[in-house]
């Protein structure tokens, strides 16, 4: 499998160095959050509060359904689901 990710043309790898940019990036910022507060974020009021933290509420309820779409196919073996597995384990990881 990951012979598969090491071979591509310039377009692939432009994009994996754009994909790697927005990684550096978020772990850039993440880094800054961490020691400085949540107070980089630049929000001062209560509503962009609640939607930061909303968002984090979200996500785990998307790699929680992300998981059940994951499951039946691996528990119970049910090979319809084959195709969409692999967005569900994208999801859940995510």
């Amino acid at each position: 499998m990951i012979e598969k990710a090491l071979e591509g043309k310039k377009g692939y790898w432009g994009w994996i160095a754009l994909l790697l940019a927005v990684i550096a990036l978020g772990i850039y910022s993440y880094s800054k959050q961490l020691s400085y507060g949540l107070g980089v974020t630049g929000m001062g009021r209560d509503v962009s509060w609640g939607v930061y933290v909303a968002q984090f509420t979200f996500l785990v309820g998307v790699a929680a359904s992300a998981v059940m779409v994951v499951l039946p196919y691996y528990l119970h073996d049910y090979k319809e689901f084959g195709k969409i597995v692999i967005i569900g384990e994208f999801l859940a990881v995510s």
